[in-house]
């Protein structure tokens, strides 16, 4: 619904602070005047005098609404508004890049920047850029917001790029950055939120705190960014952007903070090590126990699927589990414990307890998606698909597998409007993290699918060479559905040797209908067991 010429003027005056600007001369104003009753007649000053000050200001009230209007107050000085581009008087002709553009109202998108590590230590970026993804995860609970995904948002880490064109790159509003100086047993965190559009500062804070108020600053900054934004949240909203306290040990979430660092950089091994350091700090660490599951969970889908890491998939999950069952995070990770345990039907269960108790969870939508992959029900796993990629629409695997879900149920329709928009997200990602194997592995399947073939392969070739290892079978997808069958069945013999290979995914997935029949897929069905 259009708003009305009244309340477009009312948002711009605010937008431009001049209702806080005529607030604030208003108290200051006031104040002046009672000091000048009460001290000029003391230093014999005349009686008009007071008279003479409260005229003076009456006449700079306007003056300040004025520059209040048309400028507007940065850290590098005071500059015009971006919103006044040109003198109404001036009768030449405005050009097309010269017209500015009506300003959107309201910020419904923002990224979160991996904040600088200012300690003398380097070894602390762990910590800085743990303090970033938990206020990225945070926001992203929120449905009124989109959040770039971190890995885009981590892309700029190390960048000097100014935040118009990360805003424009990363496609959204709003930019938080900051930095992180921990010194002993003090922290200094430094928060900003800018208006991409205009590189205006929104919000600002630095905080002075002991490292056990890390906790509590997390959940003022949050809750600042969301008074910035101006958002409007029921209370079981504030509540899903406040930390589930599921450690007040300071060493433990710092052991957890190192764990999900190198997760985050696929050393998964070293990952798991800080997860199970962190327990052994706190037992009773819900969150360390859910990221030790995951690491056990995630080698199965990738590395090796072993008795081993099954079992301690599960018990972990398990665990997890007993200690907080109100965690959405927990469930999801009970999830897919069940997942790589075949044990489908309690997986549902689980994903949908962790969706329930957070609609905004990325991984409870993608990891539901791939439980119903493996069982064969393609339209839910198309929709978790979509579900997860909602989240998070510049994540490229979600919007992939949803594609191969709707190849597979023979939806033409929307497999032509989906896929055209994978690619589009491929494409952004791989601008933004050209060193992605997974991504150049997933988007040559997806050109493949599309008609691409001598592209598809170029990005299969990149993908093999940057991480053969993770990427072995997308990329004997993408070889297979071009027609180089010698090349996708020696690959996908490679990796199910290697153990990495899931029976049921295979079983269901469709790029391989064309070679079902082919002796060597056979035997390596053999080998996947």
């Amino acid at each position: 619904m259009e708003k009305s010429p009244i309340a477009r003027f009312y948002g711009e005056l605010k937008r431009r602070k001049v209702l806080r600007v005529g607030a604030v001369y208003a108290v200051v104003s006031w104040v002046v005047v009672e000091i000048a009753s009460v001290m000029f007649p003391e230093l014999l000053l005349p009686d008009w005098s007071v008279r003479l000050v409260i005229a003076l200001l009456v006449i700079g009230f306007p003056v300040a609404l004025v520059l209040a209007w048309a400028f507007e107050l940065k850290p590098e000085g005071i500059r015009p508004d971006p919103g006044i581009v040109a003198d109404p008087a001036d009768p030449s002709p405005a050009k097309e890049e010269d017209i500015a553009l009506p300003p959107k109202e309201g910020f419904d998108s923002v990224a979160v920047l991996p904040f600088l590590n200012l300690s003398n230590d380097p070894d602390n970026e762990y910590f800085s850029d743990g303090i970033s993804e938990e206020l990225l995860n945070r926001l992203c609970k929120l449905p009124q917001l989109t959040v770039a995904s971190r890995t885009s948002s981590f892309s700029f880490k190390g960048k000097d790029v100014d935040m118009g064109t990360v805003a424009g790159q990363l496609g959204v509003d709003a930019i938080l950055e900051g930095s992180v100086r921990r010194s002993g047993d003090r922290v200094r965190i430094s928060a900003q939120l800018i208006d991409g559009r205009s590189d205006r500062h929104l919000w600002s804070e630095n905080y002075d705190r002991e490292l056990t108020d890390v906790f509590a600053v997390q959940d003022e900054i949050a809750k600042n960014i969301v008074d910035a934004l101006e958002l409007s949240l029921t209370p079981a909203q504030r509540q899903l952007i406040r930390r589930e306290e599921t450690t007040t040990n300071i060493d433990a979430y710092d052991f957890y903070l190192r764990g999900r660092y190198f997760v985050e950089r696929g050393d998964v091994d070293t990952g798991q090590k800080m997860f199970e350091n962190a327990i052994e700090v706190d037992a009773d660490y819900a969150l360390a126990w859910a990221g030790a599951a995951d690491c056990h969970s995630w080698r199965c889908m990738w590395y090796e699927v072993s008795p081993e890491s099954k079992k301690m998939a599960d018990e972990c999950s398990l665990k997890a589990l007993q200690l907080a069952p109100g965690l959405a995070e927990a469930h999801a990770s009970r999830g897919y414990a069940l997942t790589a345990n075949g044990k489908y039907a309690d997986a549902e269960v689980a994903f949908n307890t962790a969706i329930d108790l957070d609609p905004q969870l990325y991984e409870a939508h993608y990891y539901a998606g791939r439980a119903y992959f493996s069982q064969g029900k393609m339209r839910e796993a198309a929709d978790a698909f979509k579900q997860a990629n909602a989240v998070r629409p510049d994540d490229p695997t979600s919007a992939a597998l949803r594609c191969t879900a709707l190849r597979t149920l023979g939806d033409e329709t929307e497999l032509a409007v989906a896929g055209k928009r994978c690619i589009e997200i491929f494409e952004r990602h791989l601008a933004l993290n050209p060193d992605d194997a997974l991504a150049w592995s997933r988007a040559a399947v997806d050109l493949v699918l599309f008609g691409d073939s001598e592209k598809g392969l170029e990005y299969a070739d990149r993908a093999y060479k940057l991480k053969p290892e993770f990427c072995c079978y997308n990329v004997a997808c993408a070889y297979v559905l071009a027609g180089k069958t010698d090349r996708a069945l020696e690959l996908l013999e490679q990796h199910a040797r290697k153990g990495a290979v899931q029976k049921d995914w295979l079983a269901r997935d469709s790029d391989w209908d064309a070679v079902r029949d082919d002796p060597r897929f056979k035997a390596i069905e053999e080998i996947v067991g």
